[in-house]
C-alpha cells in the first residue's frame, strides 16, 4: 500500500521526476507507433483499392471489340470485313490464324 501511494504522489527527487517523465514519453511513443503501423496498413489498402479501380476504368474506357464477317480478302494480311452495326473496315489479321478459314 506505501508503494502505490509513493508512485500517485509526484516525486520530489529530480532524478525519479526525469524518470517517470521518461517512462510516460515510452508509452506514448509505443502508442503512436503502434497508431502510425496501423494507418500504414490501411494506406497499403487504399492503394490497392486504387489500383483496382484505376484499372477497372481503364477497362471500362478502353476501345471495345466488334463483332464482324468478313466479306472479302483484299491482300494476304488485310481484309474488309462488315460489322454488324456500322460500316464496313479494312482490318489486318495475326500471322497465327490460318486465312483460309476465314474466307466464306
Amino acid at each position: 500500500m506505501a508503494a502505490a501511494a509513493a508512485t500517485l504522489v509526484p516525486p520530489e527527487d529530480p532524478k525519479e521526476k526525469a524518470l517517470m517523465d521518461y517512462k510516460k514519453k515510452l508509452v506514448e511513443h509505443r502508442d503512436v507507433e503502434k497508431r502510425l503501423k496501423e494507418m500504414r496498413e490501411q494506406l497499403k489498402d487504399f492503394n490497392k483499392q486504387y489500383e483496382k479501380s484505376e484499372n477497372d476504368l481503364k477497362a471500362l474506357q478502353s476501345v471495345g471489340q466488334i463483332v464482324g464477317e468478313v466479306l472479302k480478302q483484299l491482300t494476304e494480311d488485310k481484309f474488309i470485313v462488315k460489322s454488324t452495326n456500322g460500316p464496313r473496315y479494312v482490318v489486318g489479321c495475326r500471322r497465327q490464324l490460318d486465312k483460309t478459314k476465314l474466307k466464306q
